[in-house]
Protein backbone atom coordinates (compact mmCIF):
# COMPACT_ATOMS: atom_id res chain seq x y z
CA UNK A 1 0.00 0.00 0.00
CA UNK A 2 2.79 2.52 0.95
CA UNK A 3 4.53 2.03 -2.81
CA UNK A 4 1.05 2.85 -4.48
CA UNK A 5 0.91 5.79 -2.07
CA UNK A 6 4.60 6.92 -3.52
CA UNK A 7 4.28 6.38 -6.83
CA UNK A 8 0.97 8.64 -6.73
CA UNK A 9 2.51 11.49 -4.92
CA UNK A 10 5.60 11.13 -7.55
CA UNK A 11 3.39 11.59 -10.43
CA UNK A 12 1.96 14.26 -9.15
CA UNK A 13 4.80 16.07 -8.32
CA UNK A 14 6.05 15.53 -12.36
CA UNK A 15 2.56 16.58 -13.81
CA UNK A 16 2.69 19.46 -11.20
CA UNK A 17 6.28 20.15 -12.27
CA UNK A 18 5.81 20.31 -16.29
CA UNK A 19 2.92 22.47 -16.37
CA UNK A 20 0.05 19.96 -16.81
CA UNK A 21 -2.49 19.82 -14.34
CA UNK A 22 -5.00 17.20 -14.63
CA UNK A 23 -8.00 17.87 -11.86
CA UNK A 24 -11.68 16.34 -11.55
CA UNK A 25 -13.78 19.44 -11.87
CA UNK A 26 -17.23 19.87 -9.63
CA UNK A 27 -19.23 18.03 -12.41
CA UNK A 28 -16.99 15.15 -12.61
CA UNK A 29 -15.56 16.08 -16.04
CA UNK A 30 -11.71 16.17 -16.16
CA UNK A 31 -9.71 19.20 -16.54
CA UNK A 32 -6.83 19.58 -18.76
CA UNK A 33 -4.83 22.29 -18.05
CA UNK A 34 -2.43 23.60 -20.69
CA UNK A 35 0.20 26.46 -20.59
CA UNK A 36 2.27 26.62 -23.42
CA UNK A 37 5.78 27.07 -22.13
CA UNK A 38 6.17 23.80 -20.06
CA UNK A 39 3.43 21.37 -21.55
CA UNK A 40 5.46 18.38 -22.75
CA UNK A 41 4.27 16.78 -26.16
CA UNK A 42 2.52 15.23 -27.00
CA UNK A 43 0.25 15.82 -23.86
CA UNK A 44 -1.52 12.18 -23.82
CA UNK A 45 -4.63 12.16 -22.44
CA UNK A 46 -6.80 8.76 -21.97
CA UNK A 47 -10.73 8.13 -22.05
CA UNK A 48 -14.14 5.98 -22.91
CA UNK A 49 -16.07 7.40 -25.68
CA UNK A 50 -19.82 6.79 -26.41
CA UNK A 51 -23.29 7.97 -24.89
CA UNK A 52 -26.85 7.76 -25.16
CA UNK A 53 -27.62 11.01 -27.14
CA UNK A 54 -26.73 11.80 -30.61
CA UNK A 55 -24.19 14.40 -30.67
CA UNK A 56 -26.33 16.97 -32.98
CA UNK A 57 -28.98 17.02 -30.14
CA UNK A 58 -26.11 17.96 -27.32
CA UNK A 59 -24.81 20.84 -29.60
CA UNK A 60 -27.09 21.57 -31.51
CA UNK A 61 -25.53 21.36 -34.98
CA UNK A 62 -24.91 18.57 -37.83
CA UNK A 63 -21.66 20.03 -39.26
CA UNK A 64 -19.40 22.42 -38.22
CA UNK A 65 -16.27 23.58 -41.23
CA UNK A 66 -13.90 20.49 -39.59
CA UNK A 67 -16.84 17.67 -40.01
CA UNK A 68 -19.59 16.03 -39.28
CA UNK A 69 -21.16 16.39 -35.64
CA UNK A 70 -22.02 12.26 -35.87
CA UNK A 71 -21.83 9.63 -32.95
CA UNK A 72 -23.26 9.26 -29.52
CA UNK A 73 -22.30 11.28 -26.55
CA UNK A 74 -23.24 11.73 -23.20
CA UNK A 75 -24.44 16.02 -22.38
CA UNK A 76 -21.60 16.22 -19.94
CA UNK A 77 -17.86 16.40 -21.97
CA UNK A 78 -15.61 13.53 -21.72
CA UNK A 79 -12.80 16.57 -20.94
CA UNK A 80 -12.00 20.51 -20.96
CA UNK A 81 -9.46 21.78 -22.59
CA UNK A 82 -8.27 24.79 -20.62
CA UNK A 83 -5.78 26.90 -22.41
CA UNK A 84 -3.87 29.57 -20.73
CA UNK A 85 -2.46 31.38 -23.67
CA UNK A 86 -2.70 31.63 -27.53
CA UNK A 87 -1.72 28.52 -29.44
CA UNK A 88 -0.52 29.18 -33.30
CA UNK A 89 -1.25 25.57 -34.17
CA UNK A 90 -2.52 22.88 -31.57
CA UNK A 91 -3.55 19.36 -32.82
CA UNK A 92 -6.52 17.12 -30.92
CA UNK A 93 -6.34 13.57 -32.00
CA UNK A 94 -8.05 10.95 -31.37
CA UNK A 95 -6.30 7.52 -30.99
CA UNK A 96 -8.62 4.36 -30.91
CA UNK A 97 -9.00 0.38 -31.49
CA UNK A 98 -12.76 1.67 -33.36
CA UNK A 99 -13.85 4.33 -35.33
CA UNK A 100 -14.83 7.28 -32.55
CA UNK A 101 -15.84 11.13 -33.51
CA UNK A 102 -14.75 14.35 -31.95
CA UNK A 103 -17.16 17.28 -31.30
CA UNK A 104 -15.13 20.44 -29.25
CA UNK A 105 -16.83 23.52 -28.60
CA UNK A 106 -14.75 26.41 -27.07
CA UNK A 107 -14.03 30.12 -27.73
CA UNK A 108 -15.34 30.84 -31.47
CA UNK A 109 -17.85 28.10 -31.78
CA UNK A 110 -17.83 24.25 -32.64
CA UNK A 111 -15.39 21.83 -34.19
CA UNK A 112 -16.50 18.48 -35.35
CA UNK A 113 -14.85 15.64 -37.34
CA UNK A 114 -15.13 12.02 -37.58
CA UNK A 115 -12.29 10.30 -39.94
CA UNK A 116 -9.35 12.65 -40.79
CA UNK A 117 -6.68 10.19 -40.46
CA UNK A 118 -8.73 6.33 -41.67
CA UNK A 119 -10.89 5.95 -38.16
CA UNK A 120 -9.20 8.70 -36.16
CA UNK A 121 -10.91 12.35 -35.97
CA UNK A 122 -8.49 15.09 -35.83
CA UNK A 123 -9.37 18.66 -34.95
CA UNK A 124 -6.10 21.70 -35.54
CA UNK A 125 -5.25 24.81 -36.11
CA UNK A 126 -4.90 28.29 -33.95
CA UNK A 127 -6.49 27.74 -31.11
CA UNK A 128 -7.60 31.00 -28.47
CA UNK A 129 -6.68 31.11 -24.74
CA UNK A 130 -10.35 29.71 -22.98
CA UNK A 131 -12.03 26.70 -22.06
CA UNK A 132 -12.92 23.79 -24.28
CA UNK A 133 -15.26 21.27 -23.88
CA UNK A 134 -14.35 17.97 -25.80
CA UNK A 135 -16.79 15.15 -26.61
CA UNK A 136 -15.74 11.44 -27.54
CA UNK A 137 -18.12 9.89 -29.22
CA UNK A 138 -18.93 6.59 -30.56
CA UNK A 139 -21.06 5.24 -33.66
CA UNK A 140 -23.51 3.36 -31.71
CA UNK A 141 -26.07 4.21 -28.94
CA UNK A 142 -24.45 3.01 -25.94
CA UNK A 143 -21.63 1.49 -26.85
CA UNK A 144 -17.97 2.30 -25.09
CA UNK A 145 -14.88 2.53 -26.51
CA UNK A 146 -11.47 3.10 -24.76
CA UNK A 147 -9.22 6.00 -26.35
CA UNK A 148 -6.25 8.20 -26.35
CA UNK A 149 -6.38 11.68 -27.25
CA UNK A 150 -2.97 13.25 -28.48
CA UNK A 151 -2.30 16.96 -27.61
CA UNK A 152 0.29 18.02 -29.91
CA UNK A 153 1.45 21.42 -31.45
CA UNK A 154 3.93 19.82 -33.74
CA UNK A 155 2.39 20.26 -37.68
CA UNK A 156 3.09 16.87 -39.22
CA UNK A 157 1.31 15.42 -42.61
CA UNK A 158 -2.02 13.53 -42.35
Amino acid sequence: MPTKFYIFVFASIIVNFVGITLTQARDGVENIIIDRESTPDPLVIAGVSGGSLEATEVLETEATTTGFCDGFINRQPNHRLILNSFFDFLRVEVESNVDTTIMIEGPGGIWCNDDTNDTNPVIEGQWQPGSYKIWIGSHQVDVFNDYLIKITGIKTKL
